[in-house]
């Protein structure tokens, strides 16, 4: 969950699965989904590949996120994951969506 951005994902190829709140919709090429700050969310790839375009409005925290996850040897724990979620604005709220 982002604390102060709003986000906007657009569906380039493939096709994705959202959850927001307690919502669930599947998007394909040409879909978008605008999911609001403070509303708990998740996605998976739902074919075998995909391209998603995403947009974070303010973008400042996440650019500074994604400079730091870049900046990792590899994959987070999950517990450090965590922090660097929360550094940034962000709050891990349970388990990823998985497809089916």
């Amino acid at each position: 969950m982002h604390h102060d951005q709003d986000e906007v994902f657009i569906v380039k190829a493939g096709r994705y699965r959202f959850q927001c709140g307690d919502d669930q919709f599947d998007l394909g090429e040409g879909d978008s989904i605008f999911l609001p700050r403070r509303v708990p969310h998740s996605f998976c790839q739902l074919s075998s590949s995909g391209r998603l375009c995403y947009l974070y409005t303010p973008a400042g925290a996440m650019e500074d996120f994604f400079r730091a996850l870049a900046q990792l040897p590899g994959p987070p724990e999950p517990q450090a994951g965590a922090a660097l979620f929360a550094a940034h604005g962000m709050q891990v709220m349970g388990p990823p969506l998985t497809p089916p």
